[in-house]
Parts: structure tokens; C-alpha cells; sequence
């Protein structure tokens, strides 16, 4: 079954020259974090923001250590493998992702339970709880998504111990899941790497996979977030089968006739 929801009209919000300084120095650091080196001409472009306005934020965080100032711009000194990796992917799809976060938030029930895997979707779908002000015990994997969810002092944030992957700064392994396997969720929020009708709710990383069957086990409702690219596509590793999806929430209804076919329940948020 198709339900077309209309949760957000979200087509390139304009950037505020009112932003705070503390919010604009965040954002300029991840703008920072995916392009390395980038000038003033192009973050005042990004940021809506006036040259000096730039170079002073620039001023500021390379005192703090963050970055390091080139001729008419700047540069990041040391990055993590996964800082920057994680940067480049929130870069995408921005509008999209936040759609999809704010169509899954619909689904957690105050004072409820969740269970959230991690990445850039994910990490849209923690800034959506914490803005709604929702009541809620999350566990998850993901130290940026915990970090985030700890912003409201409505959640309980449970981060779920394990081996730290440095690609992802998410935990892994035997513990991790050991940890899932002793809470009792009303819905896990899974975003995966792929979806399709054939090879089901798919992952890279074994591991992820695992993770992610776990915590649908472990939840009376799974809801699955897939913007339009991984629609129709595979990954190397099956964590389910689309038949044990509750929901299917996506940005775009133009590739999900097939697996609608199959009586995947879907949500386009539009």
C-alpha cells in the first residue's frame, strides 16, 4: 500500500544571516570536514554570510586548533578517516534526509522505545527527536548520534558499548548486540545501505547487518529509511526480508512500484 504524506515541503532552505555564531562556526566546520581546503569567497557563498563575518569565525576556530588559514581561505589540519568520510555523506540528499526523519519521528510513541542504527539519515533523525522535544529511551551505536540525542534533556541515551569502528565511530560486535538482545523496543529506525525486493534490507558491513536484524527482532514495528538512491539496489550482505519491514519511509515515489507490489507499506515523504 502507497501513502503519500505531504509531512514537509522542504526545497533548499535559505541559510539566515541571523545565525548564531556558536551554529555558524558548527556548520562551517563541516563544511571544513568535507571539502578540506575551501576560500572565503566560497563559504560566505555557502553560509550567507559577509567576508568578515568569515574570516573572524575562521580566526576563532583556528585558535582553537581546528583549522589552520590559507591565503584567502582555510584548511583542515588533521581529520579523522571517519569525520570526514561521515561529512561528505551529510552533504547529500540534505533535503531529502530530513524529510524522512521527520515522517519516522511520527512513529515513536512518548515515553516510548527506539532503536536507531547509525548514519547521516540517522544522525537527521536525532536532530528531529531533539527538536520535537519528545519523551523517548533511544539506543544506539553511534557516538554522534548519541551526542546528539543528549542535547534534550527529554531522552534517555543508551549507547550501546562494543569495538569502536574507526570508518563510522559506531560500535560493533558480539557486545553490542549482546546489549540490543536485553532491550524490549516499540520500533527500530534502520537505515540501511540498499533495499530491494529481491535481496531485502542490505548492508556493506556484515556487521551492520547483524546489528540491524537484532534490533528488528528486538521491536514490535521496523521502520526503514531509504532515500531515493538506495531504492532498487543491493548490498553484499541481507539483514531481512522486505516482508519484515512495517513501514517503508522514502523521498521519492518514482522507483517504488515494485516492492509496493510486494505489500510493502510505504510512505512517501514529499
Amino acid at each position: 500500500m502507497i501513502d503519500c504524506v505531504n509531512y514537509l515541503q522542504v526545497t533548499g532552505v535559505p541559510r539566515k544571516k541571523s545565525r548564531n555564531p556558536a551554529s555558524r562556526r558548527a556548520e562551517l566546520k563541516r563544511l571544513m570536514l568535507a571539502h578540506e581546503t575551501v576560500s572565503v569567497e566560497r563559504l560566505c557563498g555557502l553560509l550567507d554570510a559577509s567576508p568578515a563575518t568569515i574570516r573572524r569565525d575562521l580566526a576563532a576556530l583556528e585558535a582553537e586548533g581546528t583549522l589552520e588559514r590559507t591565503r584567502g581561505g582555510a584548511a583542515v589540519q588533521v581529520l579523522r578517516f571517519a569525520d570526514q568520510n561521515f561529512a561528505k555523506r551529510e552533504l547529500e540528499d540534505v533535503d531529502e534526509k530530513h524529510r524522512l526523519a521527520e515522517a519516522a519521528i511520527r512513529f515513536i510513541p512518548a515515553g516510548g522505545t527506539v532503536f536507531l542504527n547509525d548514519g547521516s539519515t540517522i544522525v537527521a533523525v536525532a536532530k528531529a527527536i531533539v527538536s520535537s522535544g519528545l519523551e523517548v529511551f533511544a539506543a544506539t551505536p553511534a557516538v554522534n548520534v548519541a551526542s546528539k540525542l543528549a542535547e534534550s534533556p527529554h531522552v534517555t541515551t543508551c549507547l550501546l558499548g562494543g569495538f569502536m569502528r574507526t570508518t563510522s565511530l559506531a560500535t560493533t560486535g558480539h557486545f553490542t548486540q549482546s546489549m540490543v538482545s536485553q532491550i524490549n523496543a516499540d520500533v527500530a529506525i534502520i537505515a540501511p545501505d540498499a533495499i530491494s525486493l529481491e535481496a531485502g534490507i542490505t548492508f556493506v558491513d556484515p556487521n551492520d547487518a547483524a546489528l540491524a536484524q537484532r534490533m528488528m527482532e528486538q521491536s514490535h514495528h521496523t521502520i526503514i529509511l531509504a532515500t531515493a538512491r538506495k531504492l532498487n539496489a543491493r548490498c553484499r550482505v541481507t539483514a531481512a526480508a522486505v516482508s519484515k519491514i512495517s513501514h517503508l519511509i522514502t523521498g521519492s515515489a518514482a522507483t517504488i512500484a515494485e516492492l509496493a507490489a510486494a505489500g510493502v507499506t510505504i510512505i512517501v515523504a514529499d
